[in-house]
């Protein structure tokens, strides 16, 4: 064969490359073009990016093309399968991180917390203890909670040489600033070996609420009920939370999600107004367990305010400042405190301190995971 003829034979299997792959990547368009919008991805637990609307201003500011790569992203045809894919390479690679999540021992699946900003945590710091200040001047006891996540918690279950973040510092450094901080941390650890934390959630259990509850009273001169006393029931054995829909690893068990309440505190005694003109007469909203956010059957999840009426006449009313962490907690306060009061600052719109000052609340319960705490701008 001369020269001639080789160089032929390699421009044909050139082109012949060239026009496989040329074919795949008209499939694959045909595919994606062809495939209906998907708007809400059960397995990632959140909505999907929308097709962008053009605009010149957005393309010029190149908002118009992040949003079309978000799109073509989340639009991908197999999405799930390949997100799955992705995590068993990582794994087969030896990474025990995904995400923002560790691939941690016996199937847990942990929140990671390498770093925070110290500018915004001392920030929040000094705002919460601004506002406790202003509403122990107005009467009411005021205690800041910040929960450590499960890695803090379950440090036996992390990959092992995780650069995991030590809460522990954090944590005192909120007890040194912020007079009536409640420490929980000592009180999960020596529960560590129980059921604390969701396996696919970043959320404590209700078991781990119950022992952070238990410290709460404790530290505040109060003495909590027994464990013994409520009635526990399963809501559900087949909870996937966000920790599963962010790492990708689709290959764990569900999670069980149980609630704790004592006899005969749900019914017509209590009432629960989320603002919508109806009164619920349970924190538990069923409902929730046949969706696939399941950790919402908690106070149906996050709103601006929700108002609690427990039927307990004891005159005392609760201010309970929160983000999700507290939507399991409250089910423990309902046989404290005659009505609570919860605030999602992330949602109400109004001047927290004045609107504290003109409900006449009796105490005040700040209650954060601390990561988001450390990390997020919280302004009280």
């Amino acid at each position: 064969m001369d020269n001639k003829d080789r160089k032929d034979k390699k421009r044909f299997q050139r082109t012949g490359q060239l026009g496989l792959l040329a074919g795949a990547w008209a499939l694959f368009l045909i595919l994606f073009l062809a495939k209906p919008a998907v708007v809400f991805s059960e397995a990632e637990n959140r909505y999907l990016q929308e097709k962008p609307a053009f605009t010149w201003n957005a393309l010029k500011s190149g908002v118009y093309g992040e949003e079309l790569e978000k799109w073509f992203s989340d639009q991908l045809p197999y999405r799930d399968s390949l997100v799955q894919g992705k995590t068993l390479l990582s794994r087969a690679l030896g990474r025990t991180e995904n995400q923002g999540i560790y691939l941690g021992k016996n199937s847990y699946l942990l929140e990671a917390f390498q770093e925070y900003d110290p500018e915004i945590f001392q920030e929040n710091l000094e705002s919460v203890g601004q506002f406790l200040e202003a509403m122990e001047e107005k009467g009411m006891e005021g205690h800041l909670l910040l929960a450590p996540t499960a890695g803090e918690v379950l440090p036996h279950y992390l990959p092992a040489f995780a650069p995991e973040l030590d809460q522990e510092q954090l944590l005192s450094q909120a007890q040194v600033q912020v007079p009536g901080t409640i420490l929980v941390e000592d009180a999960l650890k020596s529960h560590s070996q129980e059921y604390v934390y969701y396996r696919t959630d970043h959320h404590w259990t209700s078991l781990g609420a119950y022992y952070a509850y238990e410290a709460f009273r404790e530290q505040t001169g109060r003495e909590a009920l027994p464990q013994e006393a409520y009635e526990e029931e399963i809501l559900s054995r087949n909870f996937y939370g966000t920790s599963y829909s962010r790492a990708g690893s689709y290959d764990i068990s569900p999670d069980s999600i149980m609630a704790m309440y004592l006899p005969g505190i749900e019914g017509d005694g209590l009432a629960v107004d989320y603002g919508d003109g109806k009164l619920y007469h349970s924190i538990y909203d069923r409902s929730f367990l046949k969706k696939r956010d399941q950790y919402r059957v908690f106070l149906k999840g996050n709103y601006p305010l929700v108002k609690i009426h427990t039927g307990v006449e004891n005159g005392k009313k609760l201010l309970l400042v929160k983000d999700s962490y507290a939507n399991t907690f409250v089910q423990f306060l309902l046989t404290d405190y005659q009505e609570i009061q919860m605030v999602d600052l992330r949602h109400f719109k109004a001047s927290l301190a004045e609107y504290a000052a003109e409900q006449d609340f009796t105490e005040v319960l700040v209650l954060y995971q601390v990561k988001k705490f450390a990390q997020e701008r919280i302004l009280f």
